[in-house]
């Protein structure tokens, strides 16, 4: 017996009765008078003790395949397949200039009854045409409400009626280890359905940007995600949302067990924002920050910001936030600024040596520059300035105007096309100086049909020509 170890999957045991056997036949008595051993197959066998186990682990197998069921019945009707098409002109070898048709596909979840879906940025970027399938069938066009290419949430709107929302849970109670489901369309099979568990939580992948890739809060998965899984519902075992599937990591293109949700209050954060403005911001809190000892020291709160409504004070030294340690004030602030206005952020503060926690509603960083420091947008160039100093600038704490700070230009638009960018200082319109926003607001909007506009980028001095 000792001689003959088998370990074959699926084998189970038909290999150990066949091993038991050829062990008798080589090692037993030889001759016409000797009597075979009667040889049992002990592995089929079973006592009245061992069936009863075997009876209840079956129950608890389809139970668990039972609530498998019933999770993917109540998300499947709001699970849809998204088809995208665009068309480029490119420059071929010899410079002529040809069209070039690309698609593709992805998945989405329906998350009101009046036609909103959400899904990835990356699913619909670029799309000059969205169609989307219902479960019933349907086949309808889509329409691109608004994307946050940052935390890759974007929402997409539907004519129709007879749509079953999902029911959003939270990722706030999700624990590794937790029995999830991925839903989607991977390679364009929709409704299909994978399971796996929690496999880590708070992964940071730098998809986007590697500067925020310690802001990202990625859930983990080894439930099958592939191609054609983005944007569709990361479920727990009561049929709640907890994520939307966004990445995998994988050398062949396909499911290696490595898979990445964004966590739902995230998402759900940013699709308030989109349906309600069209685009989301960067979060806002408004404190200064300064090195710590083993953390990040609070330098200055502003007043009236969401920072002094929580508490937060001068000389705090912020330990975590939102969970995660912090270990310089970069990565704070990009924190800060990766939170979804709208949603809750928790800080893990130290004041004169003991513990505070503390939870703070993170608003929106434009609108929070626009309140403060006079800003004007100005809708037909598609471009938004606030009046600079040094407080607005970060500089500094003087408040005398020293320009108009670019915050936000709209793609496609006037100043876009100039080449403006936010994060530009315009200091001349015209060949005059500016001082404040409302004053370069005047000159863009009155003169000629171009005006050239002086503009600081960093350290860098330039301009730039706007032609109306």
């Amino acid at each position: 017996m000792d001689r003959c170890v088998w370990r074959r999957v699926g084998l189970g045991a038909a290999g150990v009765a066949l091993c038991v056997g050829l062990a008798v036949g080589i090692g037993g008595p030889r001759g016409a008078g000797a009597q075979p051993e009667l040889v049992t197959d002990r592995a089929t066998e079973r006592a009245p003790a061992d069936e009863a186990q075997a009876a209840e682990d079956l129950r608890y197998a389809r139970s668990l395949s039972r609530a498998f069921q019933h999770a993917a019945e109540h998300v499947e009707p709001s699970v849809v397949h998204i088809t995208t098409r665009s068309d480029q002109l490119v420059r071929d070898f010899f410079g002529r200039v040809r069209e070039r048709s690309s698609s593709g596909l992805g998945s989405g979840l329906i998350v009101s009854e009046d036609g909103y879906i959400l899904t990835n940025n990356h699913v619909i970027k670029g799309a000059g045409e969205v169609l989307v399938k219902l479960a019933d069938g349907r086949s309808i066009p889509g329409k691109v409400i608004g994307g946050d290419e940052l935390r890759d949430i974007a929402v997409v709107r539907v004519e129709a009626t007879g749509l079953t929302p999902a029911r959003l849970g939270s990722d706030e109670p999700l624990e590794v280890g937790e029995w999830v489901l991925a839903v989607g369309s991977p390679f364009g099979f929709d409704q299909t359905v994978t399971a796996g568990i929690v496999s880590a939580m708070g992964r940071g992948l730098g998809i986007v940007s590697d500067e925020f890739k310690d802001a990202e809060q990625f859930i983990q998965t080894d439930a099958a995600i592939n191609p054609g899984n983005s944007g569709g519902p990361l479920i727990n075992l009561d049929g709640e949302v907890v994520g939307i599937n966004s990445a995998i990591f994988s050398r062949t293109g396909g499911s290696v067990g490595l898979g990445f949700s964004i966590p739902i209050d995230l998402a759900r954060a940013v699709y308030e924002n989109i349906i309600h403005g069209g685009r989301s911001d960067f979060g806002w809190l408004g404190v200064e920050l300064g090195a710590g000892d083993g953390g990040v020291r609070v330098a200055r709160v502003l007043d009236d910001s969401p920072a002094a409504s929580a508490g937060l004070r001068v000389g705090d030294v912020v330990r975590r936030y939102q969970g995660r340690e912090v270990s310089d004030s970069t990565q704070l602030i990009r924190s800060i600024q990766f939170t979804p206005p709208g949603s809750e952020a928790r800080f893990e503060v130290e004041r004169s040596g003991r513990p505070v926690e503390l939870t703070a509603r993170v608003a929106s960083r434009t609108q929070a520059e626009l309140d403060r420091y006079d800003g004007r947008r100005v809708e037909s160039l598609g471009v938004t300035v606030i009046t600079a100093s040094e407080e607005a600038l970060g500089t500094g704490k003087g408040t005398d105007p020293v320009g108009a700070f670019v915050v936000e230009v709209e793609e496609g638009g006037i100043a876009a096309q100039a080449g403006l960018q936010r994060g530009d200082l315009i200091v001349q319109i015209g060949g005059e100086p500016v001082r404040s926003a409302p004053e370069a607001v005047s000159r863009l909007t009155s003169g000629g049909r171009t005006v050239r506009i002086d503009i600081q980028r960093g350290e860098m001095r330039g301009y730039t020509t706007l032609r109306r």
